[in-house]
């Protein structure tokens, strides 16, 4: 027998038939249709992520961030444990500091107030 008299059977078409239109007949996102508030730890992470990315965490990068170079400068002779300890605060203040100056740069958050529309008027 033929290899590709297999595809040629009817049965071989309807059943393609049949899963194509349940394919396109079921409901494409079914998670978005139930009614759920959310995972159980959002709030929790929502909270670290905020006191993560504040201004608070902001100031103690940058002051990490010249605290964490000027031991590796002014440091000596350390041991490994110290300079690795010292190399893991460097980078989680870096990553702080980036994330925050790329916000601020970017402008994210940045919202006009409905005081600051109204207050412009138009020269005739």
């Amino acid at each position: 027998m033929n290899k590709h008299a297999l595809f040629l059977k009817p049965q071989v078409f309807i059943a393609l038939g049949l899963m194509m239109l349940l394919l396109l007949g079921t409901e494409p996102s079914f998670a978005s249709s139930t009614s759920g508030g959310g995972l159980p730890f959002d709030s929790w992470l929502t909270k670290i992520s905020n006191s993560i990315t504040g201004p608070f965490a902001f100031s103690v990068s940058i002051i990490g961030l010249v605290a964490a170079g000027a031991a590796l400068i002014f440091g000596g002779d350390m041991n490994g444990f110290m300079r690795s300890l010292i190399f893991i605060v460097l980078v989680l203040a870096f990553i702080i500091a980036a994330k925050n100056t790329l916000s601020a740069i970017t402008g994210k958050g940045a919202q006009i107030g409905s005081h600051s529309v109204h207050s412009i008027r138009v020269a005739s």
